[in-house]
């Protein structure tokens, strides 16, 4: 039996306002997760941050209007998405780029990640975080 010791997929990090304690980073967390094609999600609320990593499956467009909508029925916003292509690190398993560096394993200085990629949000469906408590 052939075990694989790399997980392609899509990182996404998200831009997240709203949170204020470690309460909220497990809500956002928490709704992320609940998302089809998520492998796992990580949330600072210091930072204002969510990094997702999304099965190779998952096209990252899709998941950014989904996200948009969960985030905001747990009461935050997102402010924006960057994706890239990731070849994530598995436990027991060298970095996903072979050893080179480029999946941020740390195999090497020359090796290169790929440039993040814009993906669009529709905030149309956000109230903007108006007063009246909808965001």
């Amino acid at each position: 039996m052939e075990i694989m010791s790399h997980v392609p997929g899509t990182v996404v990090e998200l831009a997240v306002s709203g949170m204020t304690c470690d309460g909220c980073s497990s809500s956002v967390e928490k709704a992320l997760t609940g998302l089809a094609g998520v492998r796992s999600a990580s949330v600072d609320h210091a930072s204002g941050r969510a990094v997702v990593l999304l099965d190779a499956e998952t096209a990252a467009e899709d998941f950014a209007f989904d996200a948009d909508a969960a985030i905001h029925d747990a009461g935050y916003t997102l402010e924006g998405a960057q994706a890239r292509p990731e070849r994530a690190k598995r436990a027991g398993g060298r970095g996903g780029c072979g050893g080179g560096g480029a999946c941020g394993c740390g195999g090497g200085a020359e090796a290169k990640a790929p440039e993040p990629v814009a993906v669009a949000v529709d905030d149309a469906s956000c109230c903007g975080g108006g007063s009246d408590g909808c965001c």
